[in-house]
């Protein structure tokens, strides 16, 4: 089985050049550490206590009430609690929960690190139903504070292999079942490539966009990206199908044992 990982800034094309390969090989699986992130968040939301709707506004009133005040470390830190069950149970990871909570003087040292926590807890005081309805691939972009920071505060309290640990395994349980291709999106530390590399035929990719705005840099999971080994940079300012002929070319290079270390999205004939 081959495994591209993928890295480079928001917005930049990895999830076209996945879903390009992903057409070109039919025995493939996508993973992406921010979907496994997304179950953890699911069920962090999930533990969020619901009362029975009487009638929109009692419903309302009684489900923000149980959202936690998102500058009350207090209240935070009792939602959080659950994240040590949350985490065994979903990724096998065991974590003590003295090192997950909220620590005041972290939070005043770093506040743009918590800022997108409170920006979440905010959101769902707004907007309670989007802690009911599940985080996926196609609404995440919604979550996408939470997400970044869920994923980047656990990698730094629990371990910087959590996510990767998982796509480790996950990699490992789809090649027993027959699958071909295993594309891993969204690799964001260098931790990350570390860890993938763990098994066999690993490729990793950067794919950007030249001279394209890079959202984001202020986040810890985005800074960090450019410390991360590659094998090949994909520059993709070019049209969705120049990237899939891009991708043509590069799994047959792989295949052949030729990687190229740069690629240009063009409509170069692919043999």
């Amino acid at each position: 089985m081959i495994v591209i990982g993928m890295t480079g800034p928001i917005g930049h094309g990895k999830s076209t050049f996945a879903a390009a390969l992903k057409e070109l090989e039919p025995r493939s699986t996508h993973l992406e550490s921010s979907l496994i992130i997304a179950e953890v968040a699911n069920d962090m939301h999930a533990v969020l206590p619901k009362n029975a709707p009487s009638s929109f506004r009692v419903w309302h009133e009684r489900t923000t009430a149980n959202i936690p005040d998102p500058y009350n470390l207090d209240e935070l830190n009792s939602w959080l609690s659950k994240l040590p069950e949350i985490l065994r149970a979903r990724v096998g990871q065991t974590a003590d929960f003295e090192r997950i909570k909220l620590d005041p003087l972290a939070i005043e040292e770093h506040p743009i690190e918590y800022q997108k926590l409170i920006m979440h807890v905010e959101a769902l005081k707004r907007e309670p139903r989007l802690a009911s309805q599940p985080i996926t691939k196609e609404n995440k972009e919604k979550y996408r504070p939470f997400l970044q920071w869920l994923g980047g505060y656990l990698a730094q309290k629990v371990s910087k292999s959590i996510w990767y640990d998982e796509i480790v395994r996950r990699v490992q349980a789809a090649e027993s079942q027959g699958c071909e291709l295993c594309i891993i999106g969204g690799m964001r530390f260098p931790s990350d490539a570390t860890t993938l590399r763990q098994v066999d035929n690993v490729v990793i990719c950067k794919v950007y966009r030249p001279g394209h705005l890079q959202n984001d840099m202020l986040d810890p999971t985005e800074r960090e990206r450019d410390n991360i080994p590659v094998d090949c940079t994909i520059a993709s300012n070019s049209t969705v199908d120049d990237l899939k002929v891009t991708a043509a070319q590069i799994l047959k290079d792989i295949q052949s044992n030729n990687l190229q270390p740069n690629y240009q999205a063009s409509r170069a004939k692919s043999a």
